[in-house]
């Protein structure tokens, strides 16, 4: 770790209060709430702990950020394959929630970084018990994050009962003999998994385990599968930013991913990860002062590789 890294990360957090707050999301009642001038971020890099900043205690909610994490313990758990016959791994140039993405495609496929694909991933874990589907999720994130990770379950019951969007998407899944399991515990699994309580340091080591190839670059061991981490990283890069993933790719070039809680994780292969969290979106659901966080930093960590 470079010792300039503290002052760096530091400056790029001052600089993103510049920018708008956005808008902070209005899909969950339960999120509607949060104060949008929160903004914290971190950076792992190399076998040290994460650099921190801004607002650092703040705790969060994963939201869609776990989706490529619980995307790695499904490949681990079933295999590429049948994961990619089920959600797909193609680009919908649509919103996360939107239904057209399945009714739209010949087959109702689409990727694992928006809501119907990552829906059909949760129903993957468990073997169509949802408390053993829980349990994979929880432990195979805490893995990630190097601590015991908890659900926060007043979250999980708000959302799970206004989440009539998710509820249709499972619905036109299930139709299309997309789940792996019942309809309801389908959805209780993403609800769950979204709702798993954080910090920008975890989410940091989390990345980093991403970019290492699924080894923890703090304890040295493998946390999932090569494969599983290749797989999560290449969702990432296809959609990991929904509809604005080819300009991030193209501006910014990490593959990363996004959360309408506000959570944002960037994961350079090889090197580390960096993650932000401010709960103002922008139109397509990524968090504003997140990304210019993202944006400052990306070629810090890459001068670390």
């Amino acid at each position: 770790m470079t010792p300039r890294l503290p002052s760096l990360l530091a400056a790029a957090v001052d600089e993103a209060r510049a920018e708008p707050a956005g808008r902070v999301t209005q899909v969950y009642p339960a999120l509607a709430a949060v104060d949008p001038a929160l903004l914290a971020a971190a950076v792992h890099a190399g076998d040290a702990a994460p650099v921190a900043a801004g607002h650092a205690d703040a705790r969060f909610i994963l939201m869609s950020v776990a989706k490529p994490f619980v995307l790695a313990v499904a490949v681990d758990a079933v295999g590429a394959a049948r994961v990619r016959s089920l959600t797909g791994m193609r680009a919908t140039g649509l919103p996360f929630n939107d239904p057209a993405a399945i009714t739209a495609a010949p087959d109702g496929r689409t990727n694992p970084m928006v809501n119907p694909g990552a829906i059909t991933v949760s129903s993957l874990l468990g073997d169509g018990d949802v408390r053993a589907g829980e349990a994979a999720i929880r432990d195979g994130l805490s893995a990630f994050a190097g601590r015991a990770l908890a659900a926060d379950a007043p979250m999980v019951d708000a959302i799970h009962a206004t989440n009539q969007r998710n509820r249709l998407l499972a619905g036109l899944l299930d139709e299309r003999g997309l789940l792996g399991c019942d309809l309801e515990d389908a959805l209780r699994l993403y609800t769950y998994q979204s709702c798993l309580g954080i910090t920008v340091a975890d989410l940091a080591r989390m990345g980093a385990v991403l970019a290492h190839g699924g080894v923890d670059p703090v304890e040295g061991t493998r946390v999932v599968g090569a494969e599983a981490a290749a797989v999560a990283v290449e969702a990432m890069a296809l959609a990991g930013m929904y509809e604005a993933t080819d300009a991030w790719m193209g501006a910014v070039g990490l593959p990363t991913k996004s959360g309408i809680a506000g959570g944002l994780v960037a994961v350079a292969p090889g090197v580390g990860a960096i993650t932000a969290y401010s709960p103002g979106l922008d139109a397509a659901g990524n968090p504003v002062r997140a990304q210019a966080v993202a944006r400052t930093m990306t070629p810090v960590l890459a001068a670390l590789g």
